[in-house]
C-alpha cells in the first residue's frame, strides 16, 4: 500500500504498524511524491490526505483517472476533517473508504484488510497486502 500524507510522524508511524501486521508499505509526503511513486509501484491500496502541498489529494485522484499508465488502487481518505470544498472535489473519484485523523493503526489495519477482501485480494492465495 501506499501512504501519502504529509505528517511525517503519524504516517512513520502508520508504515510501521502496518508492516508488523504483514503490509508492503512505501510513504509519500506530497502530491507529486505520491504520483511518482505511483508510477514505479502499484499498491493494492492508497490512504491519502486529501490536503498535501504540491497537488493536493485532489490533484492526485485526478490524475490517476486521467493518466492511463498510474494504477486505480482503492482509496482510503484519512484525514483530519475537511471542509465541505475539499469533500467536494474527491467525491466524483470513487473513494472505498473515509477515515477521521488520529485513526489508530490497528483500526486503519482492519479497514484495510476490509477492503482487500472485498476486493478478493485475500482470497486470492496473497497473505501480504501493498
Amino acid at each position: 500500500m501506499l501512504i501519502a500524507d504529509p505528517d511525517e510522524y503519524l504516517a512513520d508511524s502508520y508504515r510501521g504498524h502496518l508492516q508488523r501486521e504483514g503490509f508492503e508499505v512505501d510513504i509519500a509526503a506530497d502530491g507529486l511524491d505520491c504520483l511518482a511513486k505511483l508510477r514505479t509501484f502499484v499498491p493494492d491500496v492508497l490512504v491519502l490526505e486529501p490536503v498535501m502541498p504540491w497537488g493536493g489529494g485532489d490533484g492526485v485522484l485526478a490524475m490517476m483517472h486521467e493518466e492511463a499508465d498510474l494504477p486505480l488502487p482503492s482509496v482510503v481518505i484519512l484525514t483530519r476533517g475537511c471542509s465541505p470544498a475539499v469533500l467536494y472535489s474527491i467525491a466524483p473519484y470513487g473513494i472505498a473508504d473515509y477515515q477521521i485523523k488520529p485513526l489508530p493503526a490497528r483500526r486503519l489495519a482492519e479497514r484495510i484488510r476490509r477492503i482487500l477482501s472485498s476486493h478478493g485480494v485475500c482470497q486470492t492465495g496473497r497473505e501480504r497486502g501493498k
